[in-house]
């Protein structure tokens, strides 16, 4: 098997690909990684299984279908889904449920090396000459980007210096393309951390928190206000008083911050106010996916972009973005295949829970705060999420194989050992 460090370098080129600004624009990086995941799978005995194949096929016959049906068959585009969904699958053949410990610890240190220089930007002038002279000079894209509706941001790798409101606030981007973005994996973080160590209060979940603050993500403070009440409410190590005092405590914020902040109730009062009339909000994107997916709900339109604008998506046409992540993938893939999607994403949150003995009871807040994370960005389609389907089918996997054996021969439950030693074999 391939040493830890070599695990940990595919699971940050997964998270890379995934939102990293220096890295996911690029496909190369995709490719690259994929070559070596390829490589370690051929030459460290690595044991593979076919049922994830499943997946594969499934997205490439819907893929196939939607190219036919538009009349749209662009070989390239075939290929690059292959080359992204065979890399996720060599990724979690290597790393097996450990990915999700490896994943927890990436952001852990991304957090840590990023909030030092978000504070640094406070000073405009060390601001300044971070982007001037040292992002401009060495961390210029390694590959050639394509023309894109999305412009890219100024970073140093570990950094990504936030383009947006300057004038209004500051915000931490990490690495990620946006503050959001970087809320939307750290909540993820969060969750599995919980989970886990079963507790709220530990270094690594302190700093996660600390971190979606300084995002000032509307979207990352409802999704960490789920994660949060959906603990209290499931933790069995909090008592009964004290669970009523958290929830008070939490509901009595969550309602002080929706007042005062103008990021919180006024953006979110904006956007539902601006739903039919503006495609940046939230709201305004998922009211025109609904439109599409009312028009073409059982295979939506695919990823290339011109099976649903036409000229539009040619020209880059600025009304073509779209940021809800739930509707998006509805109008991507077509309803059946997104409710498909959210299934077996429920299921892998409940079985994570079951394999580190965490209350199941968890599960329905987990999977509620991942919704509320994908209605504000788009990251269904992200390699990091599309891995979690593929860890379904693994924790499936070794729950079978777990049952099958006999009674007496059965492992005992044994809480105390790290992730990495109770999937030693996964």
């Amino acid at each position: 098997m391939p040493s830890v460090r070599t695990q940990y370098v595919l699971a940050y080129g997964l998270v890379a690909i995934t939102g990293i600004e220096y890295f996911y624009r690029s496909q190369e990086f995709s490719i690259l990684l994929f070559l070596i995941a390829g490589f370690i799978v051929l030459t460290r005995n690595v044991t593979t299984t076919v049922r994830p194949l499943r997946i594969i096929v499934a997205f490439f016959l819907l893929e196939l279908v939607q190219a036919l049906y538009f009349n749209n068959f662009v070989f390239t585009s075939l290929l690059s889904l292959l080359v992204k969904l065979f890399l996720i699958y060599f990724v979690v053949q290597i790393c097996g449920i450990r990915l999700i410990k490896y994943y927890t610890d990436i952001m852990y240190v991304s957090a840590l090396l990023a909030l030092p220089i978000y504070f640094l930007t406070f000073i405009p002038a060390v601001e300044g000459f971070l982007i001037e002279n040292v992002a401009e000079v060495f961390f210029k894209p390694f590959f050639a980007l394509g023309k894109s509706l999305y412009e890219t941001s100024s970073n140093i790798i570990i950094y990504t210096f936030n383009p947006y409101a300057k004038e209004v606030i500051i915000r931490n981007s990490g690495p990620f393309w946006e503050p959001g973005a970087f809320a939307v994996f750290l909540n993820l973080a969060l969750i599995f951390n919980l989970a886990y160590r079963k507790t709220l209060l530990n270094r690594q979940n302190n700093l996660f928190i600390i971190s979606i603050i300084t995002t000032f993500s509307t979207a990352g403070y409802v999704t960490l206000f789920i994660i949060l009440i959906g603990y209290v409410l499931t933790s069995q190590s909090i008592g009964r008083g004290v669970k009523a005092f958290y929830v008070t405590l939490l509901l009595f914020g969550a309602i002080s911050a929706y007042d005062e902040f103008a990021f919180l109730g006024s953006k979110i009062q904006e956007n539902i106010s601006l739903a039919k009339e503006d495609n940046t909000s939230r709201f305004g994107s998922a009211y025109l996916d609904i439109i599409d997916i009312i028009k073409n709900p059982l295979i939506g339109y695919g990823r290339r972009s011109e099976n649903r604008f036409g000229q539009l998506a040619k020209s880059l046409d600025a009304s073509i973005h779209r940021n809800n992540g739930v509707t998006f993938l509805m109008a991507t893939y077509g309803v059946p295949a997104a409710i498909l999607y959210f299934i077996t994403l429920f299921a892998f949150v409940r079985r994570y829970c079951r394999l580190v003995q965490f209350s199941p009871r968890f599960t329905l807040y987990a999977f509620i705060a991942i919704m509320s994370a994908g209605f504000s960005q788009g990251i269904f389609d992200r390699a990091l999420l599309l891995s979690f389907l593929f860890l379904a089918d693994r924790l499936r996997y070794m729950e079978t194989a777990t049952a099958r054996l006999p009674l007496e021969t059965a492992p005992p439950p044994q809480p105390e050992l790290s992730l990495s030693e109770k999937t030693r074999d996964g």
